[in-house]
């Protein structure tokens, strides 16, 4: 009876460890950003943005954002979903935009994909109603 009552809590303990390893793997996964196409390594350094009211466009103080190598696309991310697009300022040549995409609230939208090293750019939204959150790129 004892053996029994030792191999029966045993069992026990290690359904609720692996329980709780999954869990616990499930939880992990879910707190990171995700983006279909974009590489874990381009959310390691997030950026937050503010967008006024009155404003269809940031940064709003005419400074451009640039993008690095962790990140092959533009993500981003606002507290209400959005229409933005991607509007480039290439060191040559015009300064264009791609069309706009829907951005859903709080989560991870690549909104430009493909974009070079150092490219400079800034999000354009449809609305000039205030807009947060965060991008990366």
């Amino acid at each position: 009876m004892k053996n029994r009552t030792k191999t029966l809590a045993l069992a026990g303990s290690a359904l609720l460890l692996v329980a709780g390893v999954s869990a616990g793997g499930a939880e992990a996964a879910s707190a990171t950003p995700t983006s279909k196409r974009a590489p874990a390594a381009c959310f390691d350094v997030l950026h937050s943005y503010s967008k006024p009211s009155g404003y269809g466009y940031y940064p709003t103080n005419g400074t451009r954002l640039t993008t690095t190598s962790r990140c092959a696309d533009i993500n981003i991310s606002p507290r209400a979903g959005a229409y933005i697009a991607v509007c480039f300022h290439p060191s040559s040549g015009s300064e264009y935009c791609n069309g706009y995409t829907w951005a859903p609230a709080n989560q991870y939208t690549v909104v430009a994909s493909g974009v070079r090293d150092g490219t400079q750019f800034y999000f354009a939204f449809r609305s000039t109603a205030a807009s947060s959150g965060g991008w990366a790129a």
